[in-house]
């Protein structure tokens, strides 16, 4: 009998400790939308290419993604997505050679476009310190000279 209680108790109390999905402040938008968002304004432009056989690719969409959508951090960026299946010539232009899952920033600083990409899976604080990063050096860029720089 002592059982059943505990059973019952536990069916009762779980769902009270079961987390919510979160729910995403914005959406992602497609490429031309984004592009032209970027070209007219000035925010930034992160770009997430994925591919539909691609596991880490899924992970990042069904996990990561929506976590960074319901976040501050793509308040002021146009964030946009590429299937690779999909859209295959415009995947082949941003990534080049490189692999997919792939996060590219596109900045302008003083009238020129810096890209800065990473590649692979990447987990939410992951993003949040390249989104970081990429913040701080356009700050210093903007006071000095600018540079490009390869990661």
């Amino acid at each position: 009998m002592r059982m059943v209680f505990a059973l019952l108790f536990v069916l009762a109390v779980a769902p009270a400790f079961a987390q919510e999905p979160v729910a995403p402040k914005r959406q992602a938008l497609d490429y031309t939308t984004a592009y032209h968002r970027c070209q007219n304004g000035d925010k930034p432009m992160l770009v997430l290419v994925t591919a539909t056989w691609c596991p880490p690719c899924q992970r990042m969409k069904n996990s990561v993604l929506p976590e960074l959508l319901a976040s501050s951090m793509l308040e002021h960026i146009n964030f946009a997505m590429v299937d690779y299946d999909q859209e295959t010539a415009l995947a082949q232009q941003l990534i080049g050679d490189r692999g997919v899952p792939q996060l590219i920033l596109f900045q302008k600083v003083e009238n020129r476009w810096i890209q800065r990409y990473v590649a692979g899976y990447q987990s939410l604080p992951e993003i949040e310190d390249f989104l970081r990063k990429a913040d701080n050096v356009i700050v210093a860029d903007a006071k000095s000279e600018v540079r490009e720089t390869k990661k």
